[in-house]
């Protein structure tokens, strides 16, 4: 027979999907994972842009780094991320959450419509359109902006992940020429997300500039 929290667990699909999440984030912690965070660390900020504790982007980055870990990051002798290691050992809810976060896309998402209980959004790297189960407003979002985001599909819903960083207002356009042209010439889904997520850096370091400016001045990998 199940006890209320597992009972509460099971009504709630987004609060089991998020909890296994951030179980799996705060496993992380480990004294053995220490030298592997701090390596997984450096190459993330190499990729993006270092950002510094004292500063509006840490709390963001951070959060996008331990979720990329936890989700993605393949180990330096081929070990799968830690979700998959998880899943093989879990069973009933618990593995189908975990099913759902291996199974999960981050990307750089166009808000396209804000209503009450969802957002509309648009891949702008895959051109797929997403309506997204959110039942909190998004202050300071508004349609048009542009973010990166992670979708997660569970009970029959599309739901957040952690990660949310949002790109200056008005860069929209300089965003999508960038991916169209990364992509043309061969870079993958992660490399357009890097490079932009370096530009949103950079507008912290240039703050005199107009970020709009400093996303169209900026040039990808491919020279």
């Amino acid at each position: 027979m199940r006890g209320a929290a597992e009972i509460a667990e099971v009504a709630h699909p987004a609060s089991l999907l998020l909890g296994v999440l951030d179980e799996l984030v705060e496993g992380l912690g480990a004294p053995d994972n220490v030298d592997e965070l701090a390596d997984a660390r450096k190459g993330f900020d190499e990729r993006r842009g270092r950002v510094f504790e004292d500063e509006e982007l840490w709390e963001p980055w951070t959060q996008a780094f331990l979720e990329w870990f936890a989700l993605e990051r393949v180990a330096s002798d081929g070990s799968p991320p830690p979700v998959v290691r998880a899943l093989a050992a879990a069973e009933g809810d618990r593995a189908d959450a975990l099913r759902m976060l291996c199974t999960s896309h981050r990307s750089l998402f166009e808000v396209v419509e804000l209503r009450p209980g969802a957002v509309e959004l648009r891949d702008l790297l895959g051109g797929g359109m997403f309506a997204v189960d959110e039942p909190r407003a998004l202050h300071g979002v508004s349609v048009g902006d542009v973010a990166e985001l992670r979708l997660i599909g569970f009970a029959g819903q599309v739901r957040f992940g952690r990660t949310f960083c949002y790109h200056p207002s008005g860069t929209r356009d300089a965003i999508a020429m960038h991916a169209r042209r990364m992509r043309g010439a061969g870079a993958d889904r992660r490399e357009v997300i890097d490079f932009c997520a370096s530009l949103r850096v950079r507008c912290e370091r240039y703050r005199h500039v107009a970020a709009v400016k400093v996303y169209q001045a900026a040039r990808g990998t491919e020279g």
